[in-house]
């Protein structure tokens, strides 16, 4: 879990996202969830995690096992709580989702700071 609005601790997250989607995603089609979960699994297990990352010189797989499994951290034991309140009564519907709109729980930097357990 990162600290919201802080770039920092976040890492490099988006990145990999590219990766994913040009890699693997892209002229592909999926009968449903599980079929995807399905391709992306082997495609993990084949492609991507074996490969040695350009940057760090080493399969990821390998570096999660030898160097990253040991720094993760359980999560909270705390309840998540969403800043999702519900649907807004008598909001019309999205016509493409069916989605009503909703409403969103709004909060300082420093209320999600303490929520994290840090300061703003």
């Amino acid at each position: 879990m990162c600290r919201p609005y802080r770039a920092k601790t976040k890492g490099k997250v988006e990145r990999p996202i590219r990766y994913l989607r040009e890699s693997f995603l892209y002229g592909r089609t999926f009968l449903g969830d599980a079929d995807l979960n399905a391709g992306v699994e082997h495609w993990l297990l084949t492609t991507a995690n074996p490969r040695v990352h350009a940057t760090t010189q080493v399969a990821p797989l390998v570096r999660f096992e030898t160097e990253e499994r040991l720094l993760l951290q359980p999560l909270p034991a705390r309840l998540y709580h969403s800043p999702l309140l519900g649907p807004l009564p008598g909001a019309p519907r999205v016509p493409r989702a069916g989605i009503p709109a909703a409403i969103v729980e709004r909060r300082s930097l420093a209320a999600y700071a303490a929520l994290a357990g840090g300061d703003a």
